[in-house]
């Protein structure tokens, strides 16, 4: 756990959420799933015991929690999980247009 009982992404978000970035960006400058930021909202909302993100945004800035990000933004820094781009398949065999030589049998 880190500061206050909170850990370093339930941080990461609520600093996010202080500073006005709007629920749907918190998760993509994390990397996170819409769902999995959501989640970490309502754990943090749980742990403070407020239901209203003014009184949140309020209690975080007077306990210093508005300054938690270090220097290097979430953007850069990946998560363990965070999944990687795809890469395009390649299909193996003849492409098409061209004819696959074909061989000679012998016959005895």
């Amino acid at each position: 756990m880190g500061f206050a009982g909170f850990t370093g992404r339930e941080l990461d978000v609520l600093a996010l959420l202080v500073n006005g970035v709007p629920r749907p960006e918190i998760g993509k400058r994390l990397g996170f799933s819409r769902w999995r930021t959501y989640e970490l909202l309502r754990v943090i909302y749980s742990k403070t015991g407020f239901d209203d993100v003014a009184m949140l945004t309020a209690w975080a800035k007077a306990n210093g929690l508005d300054e938690t990000l270090p220097a290097e933004t979430s953007e850069t820094r990946a998560y363990p999980g965070t999944p990687k781009p795809r890469q395009k398949r390649i299909k193996l065999g003849r492409m098409r247009g061209t004819e696959t030589p074909r061989r000679e049998t012998r016959m005895s």
